[in-house]
C-alpha cells in the first residue's frame, strides 16, 4: 500500500490531534491547578477540578447512553468506576503535592513514573510489546527520575 503525502498527513493528523489536544489541555490544567492549590485549600481544588472534569464528559456521553448495551459491558463499567476512584485519589495527592513542591519536581516524578509504570503494566495486562528502542527510553526515564528524586531529597 503506497501513501501519498496528503494521505499520510491525514492519518497522522487524525491519530495525533487528540494526543496533542490532551497534552496542551493537561499541561495548562497543571499550571492552573498548581496556582489554585497554592491559593486555596487543596481538597477544595481537587473537588472542583474533578466535578468540572466529570460534568463535561457526562454531558457529552448522554446522547449515546440509550445505544449502549450495559449487560455486555459490565466488567468494563466496573473498571471505569475503579479508574474513577483512582483518579480521585490521584487528584487529592496531586493537588497536595503542588502546594508543597515545585512543579518542576512534581510533574516529572508523577508523569515520568506513570509512563514507566504504565508501560510495564501494559506489558503484563495487555501483552503489549516493548521494543528495544522503547525499553531504552524507559531505562533513560528511570535514570532521570532517580536524578530528579535525588535532587528533591538533597535540595540540589
Amino acid at each position: 500500500m503506497v501513501f501519498d503525502l496528503k494521505t499520510l498527513s491525514d492519518i497522522l493528523f487524525s491519530e495525533m490531534v487528540y494526543i496533542f489536544l490532551a497534552l496542551i489541555s493537561y499541561s495548562t490544567a497543571i499550571i492552573v491547578g498548581t496556582y489554585a492549590s497554592r491559593a486555596v485549600y487543596t481538597n477544595v481544588v481537587a473537588a472542583l477540578m474533578n466535578i468540572i472534569s466529570a460534568i463535561i464528559p457526562t454531558v457529552a456521553a448522554i446522547p449515546f447512553l440509550g445505544k449502549v448495551n450495559i449487560q455486555n459491558q459490565r466488567l468494563g463499567l466496573l473498571a471505569a468506576i475503579a479508574g474513577g476512584v483512582l483518579i480521585a485519589l490521584f487528584s487529592l495527592a496531586l493537588t497536595k503535592s503542588y502546594s508543597q513542591n515545585k512543579v518542576a519536581i512534581v510533574i516529572p516524578i508523577i508523569f515520568g513514573g506513570s509512563i514507566v509504570l504504565s508501560a510495564i503494566l501494559s506489558y503484563f495486562f495487555f501483552k503489549e510489546k516493548i521494543t528495544l528502542f522503547q525499553g531504552t527510553g524507559l531505562i533513560l526515564m528511570v535514570i532521570g527520575l532517580i536524578i530528579i528524586t535525588y535532587a528533591r531529597v538533597t535540595g540540589k
